[in-house]
């Protein structure tokens, strides 16, 4: 009799601690829920442009290996992989499978006149794979938008308050308001800042493009 109330009382001992256990894992789950995400958002900002050094290769951008990581987020459906979708100069489709535009109004890298309402400069255009690139810098200049350039890691940062594009040289992709995004050609570096296609810049911050071939002029309006 005395070794089943022994047993018994180490039975209920043991239940006990097991149930504290269980108690104390679920507290400390929520309180890890409860602390760990807004110091996660309040971080994840800063080291966003660690996040893109490690993440955003240029062999990756190549064969837009990175379609696994876009589906994730819920924008693949953006994507049209398998259908061949035109290019054009002055739209930037946003697609990942296109053709090359062979139809540019300037064929090699000269200085060409742009116009916005009644300002007009004078800016290098430069051809490549069927877009015309041009510097980010100086286009956010006529935009009269704010660009930082991070001549390191050769990445140009460009805001207007509402719209926001990252795009790093060597690379076809952009950060359009923090979504990656194929651009149609590759950035590079040049004169220490970053050229991209015009479509791109134009088109993320509300412009369109349209050439003056009479004036052999770049005329820009916002849509």
């Amino acid at each position: 009799m005395k070794n089943k109330l022994l047993k018994y009382g180490i039975f209920i001992i043991v239940l006990f601690f097991a149930f504290q256990s269980v108690v104390n894992i679920a507290s400390a789950d929520d309180h890890y829920k409860g602390d760990y995400y807004p110091k996660y958002e309040k971080s994840d900002k800063n080291n966003y442009f660690e996040k893109f050094d490690k993440h955003d290769h240029d062999e990756d951008d190549d064969d837009y290996k990175w379609k696994g990581e876009y589906e994730r987020e819920g924008n693949y459906k953006n994507f049209q992989q398998n259908t061949v979708q035109p290019s054009y100069w002055n739209v930037w489709t946003r697609d990942t499978n296109i053709t090359i535009s062979n139809n540019l109004p300037v064929e090699e890298a000269k200085k060409v006149p742009f116009k916005l309402n009644r300002k007009t400069e004078t800016l290098l255009v430069l051809p490549s794979n069927g877009q015309l690139l041009v510097s980010g810098e100086k286009m956010a200049k006529l935009f009269g938008i704010k660009s930082k350039y991070y001549e390191q890691s050769r990445i140009l940062e460009l805001s207007n308050g509402k719209e926001e594009l990252i795009v790093r040289a060597g690379t076809n992709t952009a950060y359009e308001n923090m979504i990656k995004t194929p651009m149609p050609a590759k950035a590079f570096s040049y004169e220490k800042t970053v050229y991209l296609p015009l479509s791109v810049i134009a088109n993320a911050f509300g412009y369109s493009v349209e050439w003056d071939e009479t004036n052999e002029t770049f005329v820009l309006q916002q849509f």
